[in-house]
């Protein structure tokens, strides 16, 4: 089975690395996709058609909306929000569905969201299961955290998890995204983040997943 490990920054990548030598009978891959949206899909698309793989698995770091998720911990994402598409207006934001531009269950929409599709994966995570929403500018006024909360009910925000849940999908691509939350949304004071504690999570459940997936490859 190729497995790929992606991840936006070799930040982010760099702990993961090492589990070539302990999964040694699996067949990993690591790619640097780069920082956003953009970046993000032009690399998956690129690498995806020159080189298919069996998994994808989305590791980084990510902010905590719900002030549930605790800082430091590691989640699985089981669907994404399209974001960074629409238009604040007098009575508030309204997003492209709301607007017209797109439908809601057309694929590789379910209800306007992204949703990952293997469940086995996302059980087999053993995470808690989060609702993502991806952005290209970091959200940091309280008017759109306040929206995100209250409006879409959107767990976490990261920076390239919508781009590759919508990859994933198009390409039907077995997928999972992994993030660890190295902080809340709206905070800037980075003495308080914890990116090395939230990557080691996400190490951690990574390894896990990996292994229950080689044990059951071999029965």
């Amino acid at each position: 089975m190729k497995v790929i490990l992606a991840a936006a920054t070799e930040l982010e990548l760099h702990p993961f690395r090492s589990l070539s030598k302990v999964l040694s009978d699996l067949l990993l891959d690591y790619w640097i996709t780069g920082v956003g949206s953009i970046a993000t899909t032009q690399f998956l698309e690129k690498n995806i058609t020159a080189n298919k793989p069996d998994l994808m698995i989305q590791i980084g770091i990510a902010g905590a909306i719900n002030d549930q998720i605790d800082i430091g911990s590691s989640v699985a994402v089981k669907e994404e929000m399209i974001s960074d598409m629409g238009v604040w207006e007098a009575d508030g934001y309204k997003d492209i569905f709301e607007m017209g531009f797109a439908e809601r269950n057309t694929f590789p929409y379910q209800g306007g969201m992204l949703v990952n599709p293997h469940q086995l994966l996302l059980t087999q995570s053993k995470l808690p299961l989060v609702k993502g929403f991806g952005v290209n500018e970091i959200s940091t006024s309280p008017e759109k955290i306040s929206l995100l909360k209250h409006h879409y009910n959107v767990d976490i925000e990261s920076m390239e998890g919508n781009a590759f849940h919508y990859v994933c999908l198009m390409n039907n691509i077995s997928f999972i995204q992994l993030r660890g939350i190295s902080n809340s949304v709206g905070d800037r004071d980075k003495s308080r983040w914890k990116i090395k504690e939230s990557l080691q999570n996400t190490y951690e459940a990574c390894k896990a997943l990996l292994e229950q997936l080689k044990d059951d490859s071999t029965t």
